[in-house]
């Protein structure tokens, strides 16, 4: 048989010129619509909790000095720390029953909520619960935004969602420390608790078109 009766083999897809990645799975894919939405949120969660480490632990200083509560002093990051930690263990029983945009939704709010008793604490017991409500609320939202990766991107894009979601961690040690020394200094630190609630507003915001409201997304 001659060479010009063989099929032709089609060109194999390598997703782009020189190789490149399909242009789904690419940073720019992550960052526009229909995506850009849901990754503010996941990363956002994650910085938000990040951010509330480190700016807490910069004032916990000031807030002895104005309020008291000295011998309670350790007990501050404890029990933000232990919250956190039990609040991780019930993410997937929490995603399972309310569904992505519900149950990041409720974490925010507890989240909120006890960032709201930090801010207005008149005494160190106060505080202490507000902590611990910041501790769970934080727990959550981490363990959910890693979690819903896979039910609100597309596979090609869960590498780098997880990175991003990651990289909010070196966020959460540049900002957190200075934003809390800079409150610190003017004596302010309610303001710094303060500081935290528009950027929790801001992800509420974008909840209804970031996640699905049960169930993966199509």
């Amino acid at each position: 048989m001659s060479e010009s009766s063989n099929p032709t083999k089609p060109a194999e897809d390598t997703g782009g010129e020189d190789g490149e990645p399909p242009a789904a799975a690419t940073w720019g894919a992550l960052f526009r619509a229909p995506y850009l939405a849901t990754a503010v949120v996941l990363a956002g969660g994650v910085a938000l909790h990040a951010v509330n480490v480190y700016l807490a632990t910069s004032l916990l200083p000031s807030v002895v000095a104005d309020i008291g509560g000295l011998r309670f002093y350790a007990w501050n990051t404890t029990l933000f720390v232990f919250a956190s930690v039990v609040a991780s263990v019930f993410v997937p029983r929490l995603l399972e029953r309310a569904g992505p945009r519900p149950a990041y939704a409720w974490s925010l709010g507890v989240f909120t909520l006890g960032t709201v008793a930090c801010m207005l604490a008149p005494t160190v017991g106060l505080l202490l619960a507000g902590r611990t409500l910041q501790g769970v609320g934080g727990g959550f939202l981490v363990g959910l935004s890693y979690a819903m990766i896979r039910v609100s991107l597309p596979p090609e894009l869960w590498t780098r969602a997880a990175a991003l979601v990651s990289g909010m961690w070196g966020v959460g040690t540049l900002v957190g420390p200075a934003a809390g020394g800079a409150f610190a200094q003017i004596g302010q630190w309610r303001l710094a608790f303060a500081f935290l609630l528009p950027c929790a507003a801001g992800l509420a915001l974008l909840l209804r078109g970031a996640l699905p409201g049960a169930g993966p997304r199509s």
